[in-house]
């Protein structure tokens, strides 16, 4: 009898152990998922929250105000980046009428005898969706969020393209540092992972610029320009990195030299190795490099700040010229923080296989 008590409660005792720990383990998974999806929650959140009420937590979308009656122009113009021609369009105020600064709109209805509640159907929703509609249908400082968002998807795609490709081919020139010259040549790539991207920066852009300068047309503003100035950060996001001839020389150094002369034997150039056979085989290297230089290639700031005029920059330097001397719309920066971050959310969303195939490509062998 004590024997047969036993079985029962040490079974019983073992269930509730493993209830316990998938009970703890699902509750740390939830309090893990919460504060790493909390800040996101909170920045789209912020998006629609007045400048004026900025320096509040919000958790939730706050009660939509009306503009005041009592509002002045200027600081509307100022601090919510309002433009007086949509207000006189709407209104039908001709363009010619100067509104001074310190014009409140119950000055202006009155002097023009327009209707209050026509003011403030115009300004409807002006607080919660200022970020927004400022970022998505106008122009700050010269250019629009929709011109640097392309700006910036062209450099990052053709940076990752041509990155891959000269990778590869360095990677299958290097591969195995059977020769002197290719550990020569290998090691200063190796040099530049020591070398501060701050010390070069003067010496590079003179050096970038006296190439560009080379080109008729450049010193015009105008297509052949911005052309120019994209391709000079395309060129310096591939330039010897250490990192992607690492990766392509170790991957490219593992796989067996019998393939490449089975290759050759029957007849393929080495061009077509490297097509048919060799890029297939590097979906692993191809995939952690796309993972790690995408973010940062995609989320760059000092080079487009340095190398790209102002009515040409990409999404970080455009949200930075948002900040002002005297007064900055935070409702603005904050709506142009979550629209740069869509792209890459539906980049992962769309190819989330694809890059979890090739990180899994060589994780079991046969």
């Amino acid at each position: 009898m004590p024997a047969m008590s036993f079985v029962p409660n040490s079974l019983f005792r073992g269930r509730a152990r493993k209830v316990a720990v998938r009970v703890v383990a699902s509750a740390v998974m939830v309090v893990y998922s919460i504060l790493t999806v909390f800040p996101f929650y909170a920045l789209i959140i912020r998006s629609f929250v007045p400048t004026k009420e900025s320096t509040k937590l919000h958790l939730w979308l706050p009660k939509t105000q009306e503009v005041s009656m009592e509002a002045e122009v200027g600081n509307l113009a100022v601090f919510y980046n309002l433009d007086l021609r949509d207000l006189k369009d709407a209104l039908g105020i001709p363009q010619t009428e100067f509104i001074m600064a310190r014009t409140r709109l119950r000055e202006i209805a009155a002097k023009y005898e327009l209707p209050e509640d026509r003011i403030r159907a115009f300004f409807a929703g002006f607080y919660r969706y200022n970020g927004w509609k400022t970022l998505l249908a106008g122009r700050l400082y010269g250019t629009s969020f929709w011109g640097a968002l392309l700006r910036t998807l062209a450099i990052t795609v053709c940076s990752l393209a041509l990155l891959i490709l000269l990778s590869i081919m360095t990677g299958y020139g290097l591969a195995g540092l059977r020769r002197r010259y290719q550990m020569t040549v290998y090691n200063i790539y190796l040099l530049q992972m020591v070398i501060p991207g701050m010390l070069i920066l003067l010496p590079q852009y003179m050096l970038v610029q006296a190439f560009l300068r080379l080109f008729p047309g450049y010193e015009v503003e105008g297509p052949t320009r911005t052309v120019l100035q994209m391709l000079s950060l395309v060129l310096i996001n591939v330039k010897g990195t250490a990192l992607s001839v690492m990766i392509f020389t170790s991957a490219i150094s593992s796989i067996p030299q019998d393939i490449e002369h089975s290759a050759m034997i029957d007849g393929a150039s080495s061009l077509q190795y490297l097509r048919h056979i060799l890029l297939p085989l590097l979906k692993v290297p191809i995939a952690s490099l796309v993972v790690i230089m995408l973010p940062l290639i995609y989320n760059q700031f000092l080079e487009p700040y340095v190398y790209l005029d102002p009515k040409n920059s990409t999404l970080l330097p455009f949200t930075q010229s948002v900040v002002g001397q005297f007064s900055t719309n935070f409702q603005v920066i904050y709506s142009a923080i979550v629209a740069s971050t869509l792209p890459m959310v539906l980049v992962y969303l769309i190819f989330r296989q694809f890059f979890v195939e090739g990180v899994m490509a060589g994780a079991v062998k046969g």
